[in-house]
């Protein structure tokens, strides 16, 4: 999976609308039948909140294998993984160890999509340093931090979550019949029901 179709599952993710067994253990432990957790050309999805939940969902509704990882066993969001059978990990994203047991080195791709541009950050500092060649992609825009995006493409592919869902809002206002916007690299195209792609005038980039 290239990062650039993951970027587009998190967009689709953050607009459509709207998933554990506590691992016992120190950090993990596999969930057996519909929740293993997948060993290898899987996706590791950082953060369980609204829009990692959907970026699940719908990677595995594409047949890619998903597990998440989740820092606060009490989300909201964890009781719904339980309910759809989703493979989840209570722990932090960023320590080594744990990604190393969740294969990160036979892993297709990271996302880190929680709601701390910090924490997203130090995920994919962490994940650089263990798997340099892994596809990452990095939800910003979360905090004062997320407008400085340039600095950290270094990293991965890093988008900025509100200025695209802005610019695909503002479309919509102004009387556009877009259902979907897709953004490729700096660019942004809003999408028609008939899949037809017109170039968005509203900037998703600092």
């Amino acid at each position: 999976m290239s990062a650039s179709m993951l970027v587009a599952l998190l967009f689709a993710a953050a607009f459509t609308g709207g998933l554990v067994e506590r691992l016992i253990g120190r950090n993990l432990t596999g969930l057996w039948g519909q929740r293993a957790v997948p060993k290898s050309d899987h996706v590791i999805v950082v953060g369980l909140g609204q829009i990692g939940l959907r970026l699940c969902l719908l990677l595995r509704s594409c047949g890619y294998p998903v597990v998440a990882i989740e820092a606060d066993e009490e989300d909201e969001h964890v009781g719904s993984a339980r309910e759809s059978g989703l493979p989840v990990i209570i722990g932090r994203g960023g320590d080594p160890s744990l990604l190393r047991r969740l294969s990160l080195d036979r892993a297709m791709a990271l996302a880190a999509v929680t709601s701390d541009d910090l924490r997203n950050i130090r995920v994919a500092l962490t994940v650089s340093a263990l798997a340099p060649d892994l596809p990452l992609v990095l939800r910003v825009g979360s905090d004062a931090n997320g407008g400085e995006t340039e600095s950290l493409e270094g990293l991965g592919a890093v988008r900025d979550v509100h200025r695209i869902g802005a610019a695909y809002l503002a479309a919509v206002i102004l009387g556009s019949d877009a259902t979907h916007i897709v953004v490729d690299g700096r660019r942004a195209h809003l999408r028609d029901g008939d899949g037809s792609l017109k170039a968005s005038p509203y900037p998703v980039s600092a």
